[in-house]
């Protein structure tokens, strides 16, 4: 369940993420083309700029791929592209990539099969670049383990960064971990922390507040509650 939400979390960002990149003029122009519904125009660009090494049009390529709208839909070629772009430094094509492995794609010839190994790989790489959706799904991979050794101490590193920066996912991945523990004053964070992704909206966590807060005194839910208030995210670095 969990991370079917995180996939459909991080859908909604792959979807944006690179399109507020550095692109030279033509592949923006390419952009603006493909999101005025001139996708064969905006195909043609994109391509010749991507075989030509721009690693900006090869993350779109690798995104015309991946929704299948300015051509047909093949995630094995999408995850060529964002591994060509990935590979010169695009950030987004590192979650992109990582995205795709996380969960697989597709099926058959231009499926992508899952592979947590590549997905905690490509998602450590934008996670390390600032990349605050790879941060959370690289919690949940590690605290889930899918098919990895399951590491808390992975997980909790990036599920705290994401979540102080306001992620909801990574939020709801804290509560989880600090509730997991036998300590009062841990179970006290969780409430917070559930309460924090309960607030934006997070599926599952007002039920996670409810059962948490039936193992804390009055006194240290109000501390839980004031401490939920005064959060403000921090800014990326």
């Amino acid at each position: 369940m969990l991370r079917k939400l995180m996939v459909a979390l991080a859908f909604a960002i792959i979807a944006t993420a690179g399109f507020a990149s550095r692109a030279l003029a033509d592949a923006a122009g390419a952009w603006q083309a493909y999101q005025s519904g001139q996708y064969a125009a905006a195909a043609r660009e994109i391509k010749a700029l991507a075989e030509a090494g721009d690693a900006a049009a090869q993350f779109y390529l690798g995104t015309f791929h991946s929704d299948g709208l300015a051509m047909k839909r093949d995630y094995r070629r999408a995850a060529e592209w964002y591994a060509a772009a990935a590979a010169k430094g695009h950030d987004d094509a590192k979650f992109a990539l990582g995205f795709l492995y996380f969960n697989g794609a597709g099926e058959g010839a231009g499926a992508v099969p899952a592979d947590p190994a590549l997905a905690a790989r490509w998602l450590k790489a934008a996670a390390e670049r600032g990349n605050v959706a790879a941060q959370s799904m690289l919690a949940v991979l590690y605290g889930e383990g899918y098919d990895l050794p399951r590491d808390a101490k992975e997980s909790f590193r990036w599920a705290h960064v994401a979540a102080l920066r306001g992620n909801a996912a990574a939020q709801y991945q804290m509560g989880r971990l600090k509730a997991e523990t036998l300590d009062v004053s841990s179970w006290s964070e969780a409430y917070t922390w559930f309460l924090l992704a309960d607030r934006r909206g997070y599926p599952g966590a007002r039920e996670s507040t409810a059962v948490v807060a039936g193992q804390l005194d009055a006194k240290t839910l109000a501390e839980a509650v004031v401490r939920a208030d005064d959060f403000v995210p921090r800014p990326p670095r």
